[in-house]
């Protein structure tokens, strides 16, 4: 069992993200399932620019499973605002909300209204940084957030990032894109494996794992600056970085005394504390923002995860349910826990997740070898390797799933951004 938990430890360290072998490639992403309550939601704009937005917008709330946006033209009526809604046609083809965007210079108005009701419930103007197609999308992803949050009550996700890693024959590249997949961006390219890519709180930074001349190593660099500094380069394995919620430490894997254990310091390596002290493996530590240390261990003889304080101490078993659970990763409000799960039904391996204050886990996916999760920045959706060259994503309640394609050949372990 020992012997088979390191295989387990080094399949999820060195598994890898691969987008396309052009860093421009984009990924793109499909609903396979929607949720049964999908919400209609018709989007108008009266110039190019707004029908950019128009498009953008539409198509992050269409893609989140749980709207179903309409074009304008196929709106209950044709309406040149909120003061001309018919209420009793909208109602008849159930359609409760619109949106009204207008352009003036570099600024978008929005206007988010009840169609019944014709109140509006949103209104809000946006300054576009510069006059660029890059700072128009960026500006339609914040609309959609907006519009998200409103009628949900929950913010979006959709003006965030995701990182990965790709391989293009013998070289890796750690590469970044906005969610949707749009602008990906090369920061770094190795002839070495990249592994493991965590993102610091403030988005602006990523640890990972590196085997640059052919010796593990942790390394933080800035996504903007391209600017890098290595962690740890100690003996043995460096691995599997995780930021603390106020971005000044890191969690993670070494070996440099002969066993896996969990440790943290600085972001510069200074001030390292040793938190585990265990025959076992313990392996694949994420820091929540609930101030607890989660990670993988087979203490019990299988892995399972436990949780911890910074301080280290006795672990607690979290996991329950399942006779093999790993790869833990925490939304980002503390209440659960996705992680890579296999049954006692002999489905192989599905995406579950835990809700840690009542214990219960609940599996979402059954893939057979679906793994790596990361959820989003709103804990709505979990992206995940599907363990068959691809990514997936599913939402925490199961109803919405997603399926990322591009002409890459392999791609694994997703980080999101908060």
């Amino acid at each position: 069992m020992k012997k088979h938990v390191v295989k387990l430890s080094f399949w999820l360290f060195f598994s890898l993200l691969s987008l396309i072998t052009l860093s421009h490639a984009q990924l793109k992403i499909q609903v396979t399932k929607s949720a049964s309550n999908a919400i209609p939601i018709v989007l108008y704009s009266n110039d190019q620019l707004g029908n950019f937005v128009e498009q953008v917008a539409g198509g992050d709330l269409a893609r989140s499973g749980r709207f179903i946006a309409l074009p304008s033209k196929n709106s209950p009526e044709p309406t040149a605002g909120p003061a001309a809604i018919n209420s009793e046609a909208w109602m008849q083809r159930g359609v409760q909300y619109a949106v009204f965007l207008t352009v003036r210079g570099n600024q978008i108005s929005v206007d988010l209204v009840n169609t019944f009701s014709k109140q509006s419930m949103l209104q809000r103007v946006y300054t576009v940084g510069a006059n660029n197609e890059r700072q128009w999308r960026k500006t339609a992803h914040q609309v959609a957030d907006a519009i998200y949050e409103k009628i949900l009550g929950v913010k979006g996700s959709f003006d965030t990032k995701v990182a990965y890693v790709a391989k293009n024959g013998r070289q890796y590249q750690l590469i970044v894109s906005d969610a949707d997949g749009a602008y990906p961006s090369t920061i770094f390219n190795s002839n070495e494996p990249i592994l493991s890519p965590s993102w610091s709180p403030d988005g602006r930074s990523i640890a990972y794992s590196s085997l640059e001349g052919k010796k593990s190593k942790i390394v933080v660099q800035d996504v903007y600056s391209g600017k890098r500094h290595v962690v740890l380069d100690l003996p043995g394995i460096n691995g599997a970085p995780s930021w603390s919620p106020d971005g000044s430490r890191l969690v993670f894997t070494l070996s440099k005394d002969g066993n896996p254990e969990i440790y943290t310091s600085d972001i510069y390596g200074k001030g390292l504390t040793r938190l585990t002290n265990n025959a076992s493996i313990d392996t694949e530590p994420v820091w929540g923002k609930d101030n607890m240390i989660y990670f993988t261990s087979d203490r019990t003889g299988a892995p399972q995860i436990y949780r911890m304080t910074p301080n280290g101490g006795t672990p607690t078993r979290v996991s329950t349910s399942g006779n093999y659970n790993a790869s833990p990763s925490i939304s980002n409000d503390g209440r659960y826990l996705a992680v890579m799960n296999r049954g006692s039904g002999g489905n192989g391996f599905g995406i579950a997740i835990i809700d840690l204050q009542t214990g219960a886990t609940k599996r979402l996916t059954n893939g057979g070898k679906d793994e790596a999760p990361s959820f989003s920045s709103n804990g709505h959706m979990i992206i995940y390797a599907n363990g068959v060259g691809g990514l997936n994503a599913v939402s925490n309640d199961g109803s919405v799933t997603q399926k990322f394609s591009s002409n890459a050949s392999d791609v694994r372990e997703p980080a999101w951004s908060n």
